[in-house]
């Protein structure tokens, strides 16, 4: 077994190679986490740090970069916080069964790159801080490509784990093209490659219930191992790492029963140094049949305390030592199998050989430990209850919400919001949101769903569509100084070496000297007003730059994303961006409405009037355009309202108009 840090090993797998697809399946699912700190591994030119202000910022600036991405988590464990980027996030919800309620509790990462490997990553890490950065954990990794390493039944076994999920759960066929997920059928193409190698002797198990298969529970498993692969004969010595374990003595009985070992060894689960998440007297029942609980050896290496997760058991047979490395705990859910009502579990089994065999644990002073009490696996609670189907999407263009409800007749309950109006979820439909319901969906994308009669909650992340046109936080607006700076900045499309440091500035000014936000450098604008050229030679540069005419296909291309993304993103940069910040200066009564209304006529006049539906590839684009060419109408049309006067008739407005025309040509 190789010890490395889980980011780092996999920076060095990408190697400059960009990523064409990625599909996670986990338990639990945290999407800050994920989004500041495993997706910017797949944007490593773009310099993502710890401040989540700035990693925002250049994601609305970046995110369309991201391949196609899928996340499968248990529906009960994912954070209740949604989601901000263009990925899908698919929870599943395993039903109740004989008054229990399972866990989807499988951990793959399946990360495809643009020269045809396939990195797999198996075994107990969740989407989580924690999993990738402070447990200890046990994985496995491999490295698939045609015609190099393409054991045909071994990735088979890996592409039947994704169909059956896809199939089970979401009603959805392999070859389903108008499936959400791209990635998926991306990653279900690479496993239909030719290119078969040699089988190795290594092989994949999950209990999800197979009508072809009697390997189906971890009982099957190692029965299978004990009697198939190691000649029906004991096992010399038996290991099993967990950081939770049953309640009572009966699983414990059964791996004696199954193992026929008199020598098992069993990890010690620790909160704390010498502080045992168990109860005493289940530790000293254990005891009492023979087995002996050790520690980690790994867990002495370590700075500090390190909480185990990993589920790693290992079976020392007559020639042969047989590792299972997965999302297995030590426990009867985990144990018994999806059609006896147990959690969806998933193993890579290995076959080595005996001389290869190292112990993973080692014993300890008993008298040093103190118990605290049984801990619930994974923090699940047994009020769990049978989710709603309902499915989410926000349309940030159109601003709607559509509301599919799959099962009209029988789920009935409301969508609650802070200090709005709630909604109901009775029928399909769509719903037009007002802007106060845009603002509350940008801050905390994620949909609760109360059932009627009832004080509990479900929460739905949405599918967003059309998210370039999704808002920021209203906390985060450049003043005109930094926004018309970082148009200057626009000379080489390719350095954002500037960019970065007028963002950096921006964090500087509105966070404290912890980090923290700022309450009243957020309100601070900064207006450069007086400097009336700033602005107009900061709307010039940007036109410039966004209509530029490309020598090569490669450049033109940049430069028609470099336009859509100025014309029609939502994002401190952009102008959209430049809009908002209009307005707030101008409720703040830091901007006059001459200089407003002859602003708006610029942002007309240069990026928006002579645009044609000819200029985009997506009519869904020019579509954006005409509203905002509708919107600066109304919005100029009634700050000359109020400017006209005696001393400022409508002619000089005309004149003023002609005026701008002329100079811009």
């Amino acid at each position: 077994m190789i010890k490395y840090v889980l980011s780092e090993r996999l920076k060095e797998e990408f190697n400059g190679r960009k990523v064409t697809a990625a599909v996670f399946h986990t338990f639990n699912f945290d999407s800050e986490f994920f989004e500041n700190y495993l997706l910017p591994l797949f944007l490593p030119e773009i310099p993502f740090g710890d401040n989540k202000i700035q990693n925002t910022i250049l994601w609305k600036k970046f995110q369309h970069d991201l391949p196609p991405i899928t996340v499968y988590c248990d529906f009960h464990a994912k954070a209740e916080r949604g989601i901000h980027l263009k990925y899908l996030v698919r929870p599943i919800d395993i039903p109740r069964k004989n008054g229990v309620k399972p866990c989807y509790h499988p951990k793959h990462s399946y990360i495809l790159l643009e020269d045809n490997e396939l990195l797999i990553i198996t075994g107990s890490n969740n989407l989580t801080e924690a999993g990738w950065c402070s447990n200890l954990e046990g994985i496995n990794l491999f490295k698939l490509k045609p015609n190099i390493n393409f054991p045909r039944e071994f990735k088979d076994q890996f592409k039947q784990f994704n169909r059956n999920i896809r199939e089970t759960f979401f009603d959805e066929n392999f070859q389903n093209e108008n499936s959400h997920s791209i990635a998926d059928n991306l990653l279900d193409r690479f496993f239909r490659s030719q290119g078969y190698t040699s089988e190795n002797i290594d092989f994949y198990f999950d209990t999800l219930s197979r009508p072809d298969s009697y390997l189906q529970d971890v009982e099957s498993l190692i029965e299978y191992i004990r009697i198939e692969l190691n000649e029906e004969q004991r096992f010399e010595q038996v290991e099993v790492i967990s950081p939770y374990f049953p309640k009572g003595i009966q699983l414990f009985n059964k791996l004696k029963e199954l193992t026929d070992c008199d020598d098992i060894n069993i990890s010690i689960p620790q909160e704390n140094t010498n502080v045992v998440s168990l109860e005493k007297k289940l530790f000293e029942d254990v005891a009492s049949i023979g087995i002996k609980w050790k520690v980690i050896k790994e867990l002495k290496n370590t700075k500090g305390f390190r909480f185990n997760h990993s589920k790693i058991y290992q079976f020392v047979g007559v020639n042969q030592v047989f590792q299972i490395v997965g999302s297995i705990n030590f426990t009867n859910m985990a144990w018994k199998g999806v059609k006896q009502g147990g959690n969806y579990e998933s193993a890579v089994i290995y076959c080595l050989p005996k001389e290869k065999y190292v112990s993973l644990l080692e014993p300890c002073d008993y008298d040093q430990l103190t118990f605290t009490g049984q801990h619930a696996e994974e923090g699940i609670s047994d009020n769990r209850e049978d989710v709603f189907k309902l499915n989410f999407t926000i349309d940030w263009n159109a601003c709607v919400l559509k509301i599919q409800n799959l099962d009209e007749a029988n789920q009935h309950g409301k969508i609650e919001f802070d200090n709005l109006p709630a909604l109901s979820i009775n029928k399909t439909r769509d719903v037009k949101l007002n802007e106060e319901y845009i603002i509350s969906l940008t801050n905390t994308p994620i949909i609760k769903v109360r059932p009627s009669n009832t004080s509990i909650y479900f929460y739905y992340y949405p599918i967003h569509e059309n998210i370039e046109s999704k808002p920021l936080p209203q906390y985060l607006n450049l003043s005109d100084v930094e926004l018309l700076e970082l148009w200057q900045e626009l000379d080489d499309l390719g350095d954002i070496t500037g960019v970065l440091r007028i963002i950096d500035g921006f964090i500087e000014r509105i966070t404290d000297e912890s980090g923290d936000v700022n309450n009243e450098a957020l309100k601070e604008t900064q207006s450069t007003l007086n400097l009336m050229a700033t602005h107009l030679s900061g709307l010039l540069k940007l036109e410039k730059r966004v209509f530029a005419k490309g020598h090569t296909i490669k450049e033109r291309e940049a430069i028609v994303r470099m336009r859509d993304y100025y014309l029609l993103a939502n994002n401190v940069d952009t102008l959209i961006g430049y809009r908002n910040l209009l307005v707030k200066m101008s409720k703040e009564e830091k901007l006059n409405n001459g200089f407003y209304w002859l602003l708006l006529n610029c942002l007309d006049l240069l990026f928006y009037k002579d645009l044609k539906e000819s200029d985009f590839e997506n009519s869904q684009d020019f579509s954006k355009v005409e509203t905002i060419q509708k919107d600066l109408k109304k919005d100029i049309n009634g700050l000359k309202k109020l400017i006209v006067s005696d001393r400022l008739t409508e002619k000089h407005l005309k004149w003023t108009l002609k005026m701008l025309r002329d100079d811009i040509k």
